[in-house]
């Protein structure tokens, strides 16, 4: 999946943000055609409708920033985080959060860690700790949890990084493809290496 062309990228692209959206999506909807039916269901209904868009909202700024065009204007890091740590929570839940540790002060580098993060983060289960580091030799993304991560998500990761097509939907793996390509033009490298309970995403 490294030899991919713009057009097949563009489709995984398109198919994984479609995937992330449509749950949060049908909820609100459902939500309205209730609404329709009993206005008295109302106040039930609130909570939900906030949640998925919510929800809808931090994924959409997250996506338009990681995927779209780079000409988007980030004021800080602090903003890029904020930005993050948002879309992490989407991902994980109450019981099972997912907690950012940010170690970047090149707010350039957004895009790398917005890929970087979202391709991780498919790891987590029950939740656990995402830190992102940047140094002199790179950018290091690191998932962390108490209990076990899917490692079948990480043998795709690796089959899409040699260039194999993952052993499920590889429009799952759309942000990793998206960090190959751009990193290679710059003559970087990604590399993945994970155990039971850590994965670690190097950018050199």
């Amino acid at each position: 999946m490294t030899n991919l062309l713009p057009l097949e990228i563009a489709e995984l692209v398109c198919t994984r943000i479609s995937h992330d959206l449509i749950g949060n999506i049908g909820a609100m909807c459902n939500a309205v055609e209730l609404m329709e039916d009993d206005p008295s269901d109302i106040d039930d209904l609130k909570p939900l409708l906030k949640t998925s868009a919510q929800t809808l909202s931090s994924r959409l700024k997250f996506f338009r920033l990681a995927f779209g065009l780079k000409n988007a204007l980030m004021k800080d890091v602090d903003e890029a985080k904020k930005i993050a740590e948002d879309y992490l929570q989407t991902i994980g839940s109450q019981k099972h959060p997912i907690v950012l540790e940010w170690n970047v002060q090149n707010v350039s580098l957004y895009k790398i860690v917005f890929l970087s993060l979202m391709s991780l983060a498919d790891v987590f289960i029950r939740g656990g700790t995402m830190e992102v580091d940047e140094s002199e030799d790179g950018l290091v993304c690191l998932a962390r949890s108490d209990f076990e991560l899917a490692h079948q998500k990480l043998e795709n990761m690796q089959r899409a990084l040699s260039g194999n097509v993952p052993d499920e939907n590889p429009a799952l793996y759309a942000p990793l493809v998206c960090l190959k390509s751009l990193i290679s033009q710059a003559g970087i490298e990604v590399y993945l290496r994970g155990d039971a309970k850590e994965a670690v995403l190097e950018i050199k």
